[in-house]
Protein backbone atom coordinates (compact mmCIF):
# COMPACT_ATOMS: atom_id res chain seq x y z
CA UNK A 1 0.00 0.00 0.00
CA UNK A 2 1.31 3.68 -0.53
CA UNK A 3 -0.17 6.72 0.97
CA UNK A 4 -1.20 9.16 -2.36
CA UNK A 5 -2.32 12.32 -2.87
CA UNK A 6 -2.59 14.92 -5.41
CA UNK A 7 -0.91 17.84 -5.86
CA UNK A 8 0.29 21.13 -7.65
CA UNK A 9 4.06 21.10 -6.82
CA UNK A 10 6.15 24.18 -6.50
CA UNK A 11 8.80 25.17 -8.92
CA UNK A 12 12.21 25.96 -7.13
CA UNK A 13 12.15 28.97 -7.04
CA UNK A 14 8.53 29.78 -5.18
CA UNK A 15 10.40 27.20 -2.43
CA UNK A 16 13.60 28.96 -2.14
CA UNK A 17 11.33 32.18 -1.17
CA UNK A 18 9.82 30.06 1.21
CA UNK A 19 12.55 28.44 2.95
CA UNK A 20 14.01 31.98 2.82
CA UNK A 21 11.24 32.92 5.05
CA UNK A 22 10.72 30.27 7.30
CA UNK A 23 15.16 30.45 7.91
CA UNK A 24 13.98 33.72 9.28
CA UNK A 25 10.90 32.02 11.59
CA UNK A 26 12.87 29.07 12.57
CA UNK A 27 14.56 31.50 15.15
CA UNK A 28 11.61 33.06 16.64
CA UNK A 29 8.86 29.99 16.19
CA UNK A 30 9.40 26.68 17.59
CA UNK A 31 7.55 23.90 15.43
CA UNK A 32 8.25 20.32 16.16
CA UNK A 33 8.21 19.84 12.30
CA UNK A 34 9.41 21.79 9.49
CA UNK A 35 8.73 20.69 6.27
CA UNK A 36 11.20 19.97 3.76
CA UNK A 37 11.81 22.68 1.13
CA UNK A 38 11.35 20.00 -1.51
CA UNK A 39 8.34 18.91 0.21
CA UNK A 40 6.24 21.86 -0.44
CA UNK A 41 3.13 21.93 -2.22
CA UNK A 42 -0.64 22.81 -2.44
CA UNK A 43 -3.18 19.49 -2.03
CA UNK A 44 -5.47 19.12 -4.28
CA UNK A 45 -7.17 15.49 -2.57
CA UNK A 46 -5.72 13.27 -0.02
CA UNK A 47 -6.32 9.88 -1.49
CA UNK A 48 -4.70 7.33 1.35
CA UNK A 49 -3.44 4.42 1.85
CA UNK A 50 -4.04 2.65 -1.96
CA UNK A 51 -2.86 -0.45 -3.88
CA UNK A 52 0.27 -0.06 -5.49
CA UNK A 53 -0.71 -1.30 -8.62
CA UNK A 54 -3.71 1.75 -8.85
CA UNK A 55 -0.89 4.35 -9.79
CA UNK A 56 -0.95 3.78 -12.99
CA UNK A 57 -4.73 4.03 -13.47
CA UNK A 58 -4.96 7.07 -11.25
CA UNK A 59 -2.26 8.46 -13.22
CA UNK A 60 -4.05 7.93 -15.86
CA UNK A 61 -7.55 9.60 -14.65
CA UNK A 62 -5.05 12.59 -13.99
CA UNK A 63 -4.17 12.88 -17.07
CA UNK A 64 -7.57 13.01 -18.16
CA UNK A 65 -8.52 15.56 -16.09
CA UNK A 66 -5.58 18.18 -16.93
CA UNK A 67 -6.00 17.89 -20.75
CA UNK A 68 -9.76 19.74 -19.96
CA UNK A 69 -7.87 22.52 -18.00
CA UNK A 70 -5.41 25.00 -19.21
CA UNK A 71 -2.31 26.18 -17.17
CA UNK A 72 -2.70 29.08 -14.68
CA UNK A 73 -0.96 31.42 -12.72
CA UNK A 74 -0.47 31.53 -8.83
CA UNK A 75 1.05 33.88 -6.52
CA UNK A 76 3.06 33.30 -2.98
CA UNK A 77 0.44 35.71 -0.94
CA UNK A 78 0.34 35.84 3.00
CA UNK A 79 0.50 33.31 5.74
CA UNK A 80 -1.47 32.30 8.59
CA UNK A 81 -1.91 29.30 10.68
CA UNK A 82 -4.48 27.03 11.44
CA UNK A 83 -5.81 25.65 14.98
CA UNK A 84 -4.92 27.60 18.64
CA UNK A 85 -3.52 31.07 17.57
CA UNK A 86 -1.27 30.38 20.69
CA UNK A 87 -0.43 26.98 19.92
CA UNK A 88 -1.03 26.53 16.19
CA UNK A 89 -0.97 23.07 14.67
CA UNK A 90 0.39 23.99 11.40
CA UNK A 91 1.98 27.23 10.19
CA UNK A 92 1.32 27.95 6.18
CA UNK A 93 2.70 30.21 3.40
CA UNK A 94 -0.88 31.19 1.21
CA UNK A 95 -1.55 31.29 -2.12
CA UNK A 96 -3.16 34.04 -4.35
CA UNK A 97 -3.68 34.60 -8.04
CA UNK A 98 -6.12 32.61 -10.00
CA UNK A 99 -7.88 31.18 -7.36
CA UNK A 100 -10.82 30.02 -9.51
CA UNK A 101 -8.60 27.88 -12.02
CA UNK A 102 -7.07 26.21 -8.39
CA UNK A 103 -10.60 25.63 -7.39
CA UNK A 104 -11.81 24.18 -10.53
CA UNK A 105 -8.96 22.15 -11.16
CA UNK A 106 -9.62 20.87 -7.15
CA UNK A 107 -12.98 20.36 -8.05
CA UNK A 108 -12.77 18.09 -11.15
CA UNK A 109 -9.63 15.98 -9.43
CA UNK A 110 -11.88 15.20 -6.46
CA UNK A 111 -15.10 14.25 -8.41
CA UNK A 112 -12.73 11.94 -10.83
CA UNK A 113 -11.49 10.65 -7.59
CA UNK A 114 -14.40 9.78 -6.56
CA UNK A 115 -15.42 7.54 -9.54
CA UNK A 116 -12.33 5.27 -8.08
CA UNK A 117 -14.01 5.22 -4.83
CA UNK A 118 -11.88 8.00 -2.88
CA UNK A 119 -14.33 10.10 -0.47
CA UNK A 120 -14.35 13.40 -0.63
CA UNK A 121 -12.88 15.83 2.11
CA UNK A 122 -16.12 17.18 4.15
CA UNK A 123 -14.00 20.05 4.66
CA UNK A 124 -13.39 23.10 2.11
CA UNK A 125 -10.76 23.57 0.11
CA UNK A 126 -8.70 25.87 1.39
CA UNK A 127 -5.21 25.85 -0.73
CA UNK A 128 -2.37 26.76 1.24
CA UNK A 129 1.34 25.46 1.50
CA UNK A 130 2.04 24.25 4.74
CA UNK A 131 5.72 25.06 5.87
CA UNK A 132 5.67 23.68 10.16
CA UNK A 133 3.54 21.35 12.01
CA UNK A 134 2.82 21.44 15.56
CA UNK A 135 4.30 24.37 17.69
CA UNK A 136 6.00 24.14 21.08
CA UNK A 137 7.04 26.79 22.19
CA UNK A 138 7.30 27.73 25.37
CA UNK A 139 5.65 31.16 25.24
CA UNK A 140 2.20 31.38 23.09
CA UNK A 141 2.79 31.63 19.58
CA UNK A 142 2.83 34.93 18.31
CA UNK A 143 1.22 36.10 14.89
CA UNK A 144 3.79 38.71 14.92
CA UNK A 145 6.68 36.90 13.63
CA UNK A 146 5.30 35.96 10.55
CA UNK A 147 4.82 38.87 9.37
CA UNK A 148 3.37 39.07 5.37
CA UNK A 149 4.85 35.69 4.57
CA UNK A 150 7.17 34.60 2.20
CA UNK A 151 8.68 37.44 -0.40
CA UNK A 152 5.56 36.89 -3.32
CA UNK A 153 6.43 35.27 -6.25
CA UNK A 154 4.17 34.54 -9.06
CA UNK A 155 4.86 31.05 -11.35
CA UNK A 156 2.54 29.30 -13.78
CA UNK A 157 0.67 26.06 -12.80
CA UNK A 158 2.03 23.72 -15.88
CA UNK A 159 1.01 20.40 -14.31
CA UNK A 160 -0.20 18.68 -11.24
CA UNK A 161 1.42 15.86 -9.73
CA UNK A 162 0.46 12.31 -7.66
CA UNK A 163 3.18 11.97 -4.63
CA UNK A 164 3.77 8.81 -2.33
CA UNK A 165 4.60 9.49 1.21
CA UNK A 166 7.47 8.16 2.20
CA UNK A 167 7.60 8.65 6.04
CA UNK A 168 10.71 9.21 7.75
CA UNK A 169 12.72 10.07 4.73
CA UNK A 170 13.65 13.58 3.28
CA UNK A 171 12.14 14.94 1.02
CA UNK A 172 9.32 12.70 2.49
CA UNK A 173 7.37 13.25 -1.47
CA UNK A 174 7.90 11.33 -4.05
CA UNK A 175 6.42 11.90 -7.50
CA UNK A 176 4.28 8.16 -8.67
CA UNK A 177 2.72 10.59 -11.52
CA UNK A 178 1.95 13.51 -13.23
CA UNK A 179 -0.35 15.09 -15.29
CA UNK A 180 0.30 18.08 -17.55
CA UNK A 181 -2.21 20.71 -18.34
CA UNK A 182 -3.50 21.58 -21.61
CA UNK A 183 -1.64 23.96 -23.83
CA UNK A 184 -4.53 23.88 -27.00
CA UNK A 185 -7.40 25.63 -26.40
Amino acid sequence: MDRLFVAVRLPSEVSSRIQDWTETLRKQANFKKWVYPQDYHITLQFLGDTPSHRIAELTGALQEVAKERKPFKLSLYDAGVFGASGSPRILWAGVGGDLNALAELQQSVVSRMESFGFVPEERPFRPHITVGRKFQGNQPFSMDVIGKGPEPIQWDVLEMVLFRTNLHASPMYETVGVARLSTIF
